[in-house]
């Protein structure tokens, strides 16, 4: 058969990405210092762009004299007692380096482009200690994929380094790093699963014969697992401490919340007016050149960080007006979806996943993290609906108040939440225990 050479067409269709729109993305994916220490490293390289940061204290005791609120705490917020001298110790770690080694090891893997971005955003949800806490339904819905393409995108974050990262639970985490190290063995794979509280409390009989091993082998294996990390992030917390900075203040107007942007002119960015000048009055081809790219930079820049400040306290107003009970009422948190706030800003739940990521207000009940506000549903018993956070303090409330002599087992709190007409699962109950950060009852037990 001969062969011959032909042109012919063919129409695809190619989803592609520009680098002004990937910047723009990572702009609004910032935390407020990110962003700063962001536009600093710009101005270093742009001449063009003058950057002004006032980075002088905040007199948060007098904003919340001003404000004359009322506080509560809690771990997932941070509120100021007026009887105290100034000592507002909203700290958190940062840990920006686990997020970039982890989208840097995705950038390198051959994955496809939608995978990509689904991995992308499952990294964006784990939280603190490494964990993929959201639900797999809710995840899949958001996203709208399978649950073959959601496991295949998980299994691609699990195989990365920290080993243990994006578990969705403690015996899972230990599973995978176990994995990491060579160890396959459905035996003990099934006693870490199912017997985990006996591993911890070193019941070395009763494993011994639930599973026929030698006390010995049993022993070695506790000593094992005991040496393995329950939090896969531990190495990669940069020790140094910054303070969480608020985005938005949400202030009573007409007797209303209403969410604006907090102190802008902490942050300042403009055009260098010499360079201005220069564009205007010099020949040299090369450097007019080079200004107009600069001022295409710096400009690109500017937009950016004014678009992302926008496009926060939009998100942050929806989130008032989905939650109006619980700021101006004082009522519990309803639930409440990203893709509930999507649809009303006609925007993807990307977009808002990004908006709420690292971004904090201050109200006059504390300082919150957006993300606080977004909350799974539970239907009480008179049909009401009831949000996981609301679920989650009234359970600290109960551990906090218990005799600790006597502590409660997540039985007896679930029994406690049912005569409150919230009727969940034990399992659930041990599941928000645990991100609270509270130990089982026999481990809170005070002598």
């Amino acid at each position: 058969m001969a062969l011959e050479n032909k042109i012919s067409q063919t129409l695809a269709q190619k989803m592609t990405i520009s680098n002004n729109l990937v910047q723009s993305l990572k702009v609004l994916n910032m935390g407020r210092h990110e962003l700063e220490e962001a536009v600093e490293l710009e101005s270093e390289s742009n001449p063009l762009l003058d950057v002004s940061i006032d980075k002088n204290e905040v007199d948060w005791e007098k904003y919340f004299k001003d404000e004359r609120g009322s506080f509560r705490f809690d771990k997932n917020e941070v509120a100021y007692n007026a009887d105290d001298e100034f000592d507002f110790e909203n700290m958190t770690m940062s840990v920006d380096t686990l997020y970039d080694s982890l989208y840097a090891q995705i950038s390198m893997m051959k994955v496809s482009f939608y995978q990509k971005n689904i991995c992308k955003y499952l990294i964006d949800s784990l939280d603190r200690d490494g964990y993929l806490r959201e639900d797999e339904e809710i995840i899949k819905k958001k996203l709208h994929i399978s649950s073959d393409f959601f496991r295949e995108c998980l299994e691609i974050i699990q195989s990365l380094e920290p080993a243990g990262i994006a578990a969705r639970n403690l015996q899972e985490c230990i599973i995978l790093q176990m994995r990491r190290n060579g160890i396959y063995s459905e035996t003990f794979e099934e006693m870490i699963t199912k017997d985990l509280n006996l591993i911890a409390n070193m019941n070395i009989q009763q494993l011994s014969s639930r599973y026929r091993l030698k006390k010995d082998e049993v022993i070695e294996f506790i000593k094992y697992i005991k040496s393995l990390d329950p939090k896969p992030t531990g190495d990669y917390y940069d020790e140094t401490t910054v303070y969480v900075y608020p985005d938005v203040i949400v202030k009573k107007i007409d007797g209303k919340s209403v969410a604006v942007a907090y102190n802008e002119k902490r942050m300042s960015l403009s055009v260098n007016p010499y360079y201005k000048d220069l564009l205007m009055n010099t020949d040299d081809k090369e450097a007019k050149q080079y200004i107009k790219e600069k001022l295409n930079s710096a400009k690109k820049m500017m937009n950016d960080v004014s678009e992302r400040n926008t496009t926060v306290v939009n998100i942050a107003n929806m989130i008032i007006d989905a939650q109006r009970g619980f700021f101006d009422n004082d009522e519990d948190l309803k639930p409440l979806m990203m893709t509930e706030i999507a649809e009303i800003l006609d925007c993807h739940v990307s977009t808002i996943s990004r908006g709420v990521s690292d971004k904090y207000m201050i109200t006059e009940k504390g300082m919150f993290e957006l993300k606080y506000f977004f909350t799974n549903a539970y239907v009480k018993e008179d049909g009401n609906t009831v949000s996981s956070n609301s679920i989650k303090d009234k359970i600290k409330h109960i551990i906090d108040n218990e005799d600790k002599k006597k502590p409660l087992s997540d039985k007896k709190i679930e029994d406690l939440l049912k005569e409150k007409g919230v009727d969940i699962a034990r399992r659930t109950v041990a599941k928000y225990r645990e991100e609270l950060g509270y130990l089982g009852s026999s481990k809170r037990k005070e002598l």
